[in-house]
């Protein structure tokens, strides 16, 4: 079993770009309109957006552009990146005034950034030949 997409929200196609393409340096592969009939059938919500996909050979997040994003409540939901240097990535996220949220434990820290909309992002640093549940 792979992994094709993942699907996620943004507020603007400005937030989106900064962080899918500008932070997290994914292409834009596609853009096309999600109608209201589509959202409809598919999600059992009237809601016309713009659709972009982003993505590289690892990795596909689609981003549905609409203001109508539900707030935030406190919620465990995230998605993990392996980043080939995670000091570097963290920095790039700090000078683009991404919360980043580093949690003691022991002698290692926990990474979190959360994107310009509020998806939270767990951020490992890839290990030479290490297995995707690697921590």
């Amino acid at each position: 079993m792979r992994l094709h997409h993942i699907a996620l929200s943004s507020r603007s196609r400005e937030n989106a770009n900064r962080f899918y393409k500008d932070i997290l340096k994914l292409n834009e592969i596609k853009s096309s309109r999600m109608t209201n009939d589509l959202s409809r059938d598919i999600f059992g919500v009237d809601l016309e957006c713009e659709l972009i996909l982003y993505g590289n050979d690892d990795l596909a997040i689609e981003v549905f552009v609409t203001e109508r994003i539900s707030p935030r409540g406190p919620s465990v939901a995230h998605i993990c990146l392996q980043v080939e240097d995670r000091e570097v990535f963290l920095e790039t996220c700090q000078a683009a005034g991404l919360r980043v949220r580093l949690i003691p434990r022991g002698e290692w820290k926990i990474c979190f950034v959360e994107d310009f909309d509020g998806n939270l992002f767990e951020i490992k640093q890839e290990t030479p030949g290490g297995s995707a549940l690697q921590r």
